[in-house]
């Protein structure tokens, strides 16, 4: 069976999957699922009928933690995830962070109203909404992860990890809402971003989703 990743690109769970199968040249399908066109073939594959779903030779399952955590064990080459255990932990925890919060400031209150709202829904953005969050709800996030970020290269070493594919997933996707990290107010964090945005493998995607957002919105 084909490896295939089942969800459209510019979601940054589906993203964190292309790229880690990317890093690790492994060759895969797409198949763009329209996550809210929840059909009986997906939901056999995805039961929460959440973007990514995954299939391969081995396993169905879905989930972006998931299938990154399964594409490291059985493939490990070019690993995503620090040798040490301390590292591996710390890694995970960046994961879950940007899975988690992350997603819940530069996600529906920014990309999907800048950006999903206006295309796929011919609807009007809520302005008010993103200033609210732009002002309000972000900068405490961007506040720790000023002081968290690695002052050089990425989180351990000049080779992109969980957390770093996961970071740089969510901050495309605020590039594409029109949104900057503000470099005078968080310098290290707006350096970081560049780096990882920066990256071949964001390059990779950015141009691919350059190719998804000038097709016709489904």
């Amino acid at each position: 069976m084909t490896t295939t990743v089942h969800g459209v690109p510019p979601s940054p769970y589906v993203r964190k999957v292309l790229i880690t199968l990317e890093l690790k040249g492994i060759g895969y399908e797409l198949d763009p699922v329209n996550p809210m066109e929840k059909t009986p073939e997906f939901l056999a594959i995805s039961p929460m009928g959440k973007i990514p779903g995954f299939t391969d030779d081995k396993v169905t399952t879905a989930d972006s933690t998931v299938i990154c955590e399964y594409l490291e064990e059985r493939y490990p080459q070019n690993s995503i995830f620090p040798e040490s255990l301390e590292d591996r932990t710390r890694a995970r925890y960046l994961d879950e962070y940007g899975d988690t919060k992350l997603s819940e400031v530069l996600g529906p209150p920014l990309f999907f109203e800048r950006v999903i709202k206006p295309r796929v829904f011919k609807e009007e953005t809520d302005e008010a909404r993103v200033q609210d969050n732009i002002e309000n709800n972000i900068p405490p996030v961007f506040d720790y992860l000023e002081s968290t970020v690695p002052a050089e290269e990425f989180f351990f070493g000049e080779t992109l990890s969980i957390g770093d594919i996961t970071f740089g997933c969510f901050f495309l996707n605020a590039r594409y809402a029109k949104f900057e990290v503000d470099g005078s107010r968080w310098p290290a964090l707006s350096a970081y971003v560049n780096r990882l945005l920066d990256h071949a493998a964001f390059q990779k995607r950015a141009a691919a989703d350059h190719q998804f957002f000038t097709q016709p919105a489904a």
